[in-house]
């Protein structure tokens, strides 16, 4: 019978035993159901008309990810949900807004002494646990671990003994590109369980991502590694000389003042780009810091000195006069479209300028990041009251006009 408080309410329902339809995992987050009987308890606030087997299967599916007994979790809050759409219910954080509804639930649900959140569809079909909860009662294993300290060790340049292993923290990674430490990720829940993993090698503390097989090891490409400093003679060599063929100095004018190895995430990270895409297609190489003047660049070069990249921003100083041709043909362009007279047309800033790429030059406004340079000059003109900005190759065969001055 249930208790009564002297005011009649009933605040309480004790279960003695029920008797589950369980429920087993399939693949990493969705629970299937399984023939297996258990037995739970159920917090008196989770009956929202969370029907009972949902409720089984999401208990059974934190005792297998958690290890702690059925008896020992709690469904503590389940709260009927409507998902605007499927990356919402899939944990997504950047979602479009369209509008494509699932009915469910939101189930908190104790494990020890953590809120883990699930979402639930109305059927029981998916039941989704927060990528972002921290599985505890996994060990990740010793040969992972070792596979670890190993690409440690092989990346600074020290011994195996000079690496320590910190922390190894089970985690559900929402996709390949989350397990890849890419930071723009499309928001599909296609899960990869794992381990994020702290190692410290020297002073520094290094941050990996494995997958719960082993097969994938990924390091933070963000980590500066500390292994070999000694940038190679022939790269070195190679920066200095085209250092001083694009600014117009002799070799003694350029001086190279900083080097720090670097894991470039991929190709579009390495050629300076802006916006990349960020798949993990690792180079391994070097950022250098070069002084010419009184000004300071920075180039990329891959380890084997077969790439060498200057930051597109650097401006070729030694080669800012703009051809008297280019200049004219630049003012009858501006006369032409204008309907104006010479005297009326003129010059009145020149630019030498590295455009990234094809796009960057053609004054595209949303341009992708490839890195595909093109020299030139950014050349203003001041027509009547207005100031028209071209844009012109090195050799002048492509004088482009800012569109936003096209009649």
């Amino acid at each position: 019978m249930p208790l009564v408080s002297k005011k009649g309410w009933v605040f309480g329902l004790a279960f003695t035993s029920l008797v589950l339809s369980g429920f087993d995992v399939a693949g990493k987050n969705t629970a299937m159901a399984s023939p297996t009987p258990e037995i739970i308890q159920l917090a008196q606030r989770s009956q929202n008309r969370l029907p009972r087997n949902i409720a089984n299967a999401i208990v059974r599916d934190a005792s297998q990810r958690s290890g702690v007994a059925i008896s020992n979790i709690t469904i503590s809050q389940a709260t009927g949900k409507t998902f605007a759409n499927s990356c919402i219910f899939n944990f997504g954080e950047v979602c479009t807004r369209e509008y494509r509804p699932i009915e469910g639930w939101e189930v908190i649900v104790q494990v020890r002494n953590q809120s883990w959140t699930y979402h639930v569809n109305q059927s029981g079909s998916q039941i989704l646990l927060d990528p972002q909860v921290s599985v505890e009662g996994n060990t990740l294993p010793e040969a992972i671990a070792n596979n670890v300290v190993r690409d440690a060790s092989r990346r600074s340049g020290v011994s195996r003994r000079e690496v320590e292993m910190i922390s190894a923290k089970p985690r559900t990674f929402s996709n390949s590109c989350e397990l890849n430490f890419e930071e723009i990720c499309p928001q599909i829940y296609n899960p990869i369980l794992g381990w994020e993993v702290e190692v410290r090698v020297r002073n520094r503390v290094w941050v990996y991502y494995v997958d719960r097989f082993g097969s994938k090891i990924v390091l933070d490409p963000k980590v500066s590694q500390q292994g070999n400093h000694t940038l190679p003679r022939t790269i070195a060599s190679n920066i200095l000389v085209d250092a001083a063929r694009r600014f117009d100095v002799t070799i003694p004018e350029v001086e190279i003042t900083g080097v720090s190895r670097n894991t470039f995430a991929n190709s579009c990270v390495f050629a300076f780009g802006e916006v990349c895409t960020e798949e993990y297609q690792p180079i391994e190489g070097w950022e250098v810091t070069v002084r010419v003047r009184n000004q300071f660049w920075t180039y990329h070069a891959s380890e084997t000195a077969s790439r060498l990249v200057l930051d597109p921003k650097a401006m070729t100083e030694g080669k800012n006069t703009l051809p008297k041709a280019i200049a004219n043909n630049i003012l009858d362009d501006a006369i032409k479209r204008s309907g104006l007279s010479q005297r009326q047309v003129e010059i009145t800033n020149i630019t030498a300028k590295t455009f990234g790429n094809p796009c960057e030059f053609n004054f595209g406004e949303i341009c992708t990041k490839e890195y595909n340079p093109i020299s030139g000059w950014e050349v203003i003109v001041r027509v009547q009251n207005q100031f028209w900005t071209y844009h012109i190759n090195q050799i002048g065969d492509r004088i482009v006009l800012d569109p936003r001055f096209v009649g």
